[in-house]
């Protein structure tokens, strides 16, 4: 609610705390006129971000979670690094992030590395209103938003990406998490599978409005996935997926190189 030079609400999704979370929320509605509260009739992460962006209603939304920090400023910065892109329909910023953790390893890296690259993460995107209504809902039966974002602002190569060095969000890394490097192989792995079905899910839902180009990266990725998942490295590197997304399927092919990139994690981090 600090964020300045700019219009703006607010929308907070309760998604059944049993706390007193709501109460605070209560509160702080009466407060701040721009925040708005919203109680999910479902249960669950992206049921969640689905309800609250259908009441969303500004041209440009973007998505953040209780537990990160949205740096003082950084909202109108963002916002006007996408207002040279004008009235344009399809319209995608994208911002930095700052990791945060008790666990020195994993606290203070910015990623994506390079100057004015922005990232590709749920956190990390500004949407216009046209490609809000093209992203969600985001199918509820995925443990996590950002993957299937991820596919559609890739995948929709007329889109326009407008990258920016604005630190959007500092993203705090916890064993809370829904995935994190905390876990020990097995269990990532089990999660990193469910994530990854998202790839296939979304070839299927979208593959007629894709172009032909976007199409068949999305059937390398699959098949990238499918090697990684039954950790098979010879599949994985010769694979005709973007060398980058080869590069971190290979990291989670097996417990040796998910350690070594645990170790590795700041060094590696933002490519």
């Amino acid at each position: 609610m600090e964020q300045t030079g700019l219009e703006f609400e607010c929308i907070v999704v309760n998604d059944g705390s049993t706390d007193t979370t709501g109460d605070i929320l209560a509160g702080l509605a009466l407060q701040y006129p721009r925040l708005k509260v919203l109680v999910n009739p479902k249960k669950g992460k992206n049921s969640a971000f689905n309800y609250g962006m259908s009441h969303a209603r500004g041209r440009f939304a973007t998505l953040f979670a209780g537990d990160d920090i949205m740096p003082q400023g950084s909202l109108k910065a963002r916002l006007d690094a996408v207002a040279p892109a004008g009235e344009e329909k399809y319209v995608v910023g994208l911002c930095k992030l700052e990791t945060m953790s008790e666990d020195p390893k994993f606290n203070g890296h910015v990623v994506p590395k390079g100057k004015d690259r922005g990232g590709f993460t749920g956190v990390s995107y500004l949407m216009s209103r046209a490609v809000q209504v093209k992203i969600f809902p985001v199918p509820e039966s995925l443990p996590n938003e950002d993957t299937w974002m991820e596919l559609a602002v890739v995948g929709f190569t007329e889109w326009k990406q407008v990258h920016c060095g604005v630190i959007g969000c500092r993203w705090r890394v916890h064993a809370g998490n829904s995935i994190n490097m905390h876990l020990p192989f097995p269990e990532y792995n089990r999660k990193y599978t469910l994530r990854m079905t998202a790839i296939s899910m979304f070839y299927e839902q979208h593959k007629h409005e894709l172009n032909s180009a976007s199409q068949e990266n999305l059937r390398r990725r699959i098949k990238c996935e499918e090697a990684r998942a039954r950790g098979n490295i010879i599949g994985v590197l010769f694979n005709r997926a973007p060398l980058i997304e080869r590069l971190r399927a290979l990291s989670t092919t097996n417990a040796f190189f998910y350690n070594l990139r645990r170790a590795l994690f700041g060094l590696l981090s933002g490519f």
